[in-house]
């Protein structure tokens, strides 16, 4: 295995490896073009929590993919070969030439199909771990390219550490915050599909006569550094559409804003999970208990981002 990705893996006692899979926000995300293809380009800002999904892999003669944790029934009724984990695996596979093998116990905390990446870390915690498991030895370009084919977030949520993020989610520049956050997230448990919200964006868009794209910003890398600017020069250009389409969206923000002082409200990706940072992840956790005891039907997870 890469020694890039080395710090992602923790080895059990019993021979076993498991690889954390934290969740992806978008603290911005621009829609500035489109190609022929139907893949839209993008600019935007990913950085991870700290806590997400898990991921056990095991030795087996067999290939396995078995699911646990909270949100386990929303994908067991999905094929698995429609589960991100088993695209990664096989994906891999071929790739090395070897055989698809391994045990993988899926521990699922984080929303299905709620914008801050759960499928596409636990591909990318899959290509890691299965790398590890089959003592491959892939260079970082061969794993993030094998990454990009499974979908476009998977490359950033390979390194896991904050990136602005541009083209289809092949062009990668990580940075180092000069500042520190924590930070609530919540989900409505209204599941948002991505390519409708694309959809919706479009029509959105021409219906108010707005530009269909988005004008790119010069020097993302010193917007990235001031948490203040972050906030009056970037936005979530899907918000709008998703919103239209799960009005739950604007009533998490709206309860976040009405009860905290946050530094930055928002949703992430195409929805519907909205976050808001804080100072320090104690304020984050006084926030989301004030979220359990008064909104029990929304999910929410306290947690502060990763440098």
């Amino acid at each position: 295995m890469t020694a890039l990705f080395q710090d992602r893996v923790n080895q059990g006692a019993d021979g076993s490896f498991f690889v954390r899979a934290p969740a992806k926000l978008n603290l911005f995300l621009h829609i500035t073009g489109r190609r022929d293809d139907g893949y839209h380009i993008l600019e935007s800002l990913f950085v991870f929590t700290r806590r997400g999904d898990l991921l056990r892999f095991h030795p087996s003669d067999n290939f396995d993919l078995k699911i646990t944790g909270h949100f386990k029934d929303q994908l067991e009724s999905v094929p698995h070969h429609d589960n991100l984990i088993w695209k990664a695996a096989h994906a891999l596979a071929d790739h090395a030439g070897v055989n698809c093998t391994g045990s993988i116990e899926l521990e699922k905390n984080l929303p299905v199909a709620s914008g801050i990446g759960g499928g596409s870390a636990d591909a990318a915690a899959a290509l890691i771990g299965l790398s590890a498991l089959w003592n491959l030895n892939l260079g970082a370009e061969t794993v993030e390219e094998i990454a990009l084919s499974i979908g476009a977030d998977v490359p950033a949520c390979l390194h896991s550490r904050p990136s602005i993020v541009e083209g289809i989610g092949e062009k990668l520049t990580p940075v180092t915050l000069p500042w520190t956050a924590g930070v609530v997230i919540v989900n409505p448990l209204k599941q948002v599909s991505t390519s409708d919200v694309f959809s919706n964006f479009k029509a959105f868009r021409e219906e108010r006569r707005l530009p269909i794209v988005d004008v790119s910003i010069t020097d993302l890398v010193s917007v990235v550094d001031d948490l203040s600017m972050i906030d009056v020069l970037t936005g979530n250009s899907l918000q709008d559409a998703a919103a239209r389409m799960c009005t739950e969206i604007m009533e998490v923000e709206r309860f976040l804003r009405l009860n905290s002082q946050s530094e930055l409200v928002r949703m992430s990706g195409s929805g519907a999970s909205v976050f808001a940072l804080y100072h320090d992840k104690q304020a984050a956790e006084a926030v989301a208990r004030r979220v359990r005891e008064q909104m029990p039907q929304w999910w929410v997870m306290a947690d502060e981002i990763g440098g």
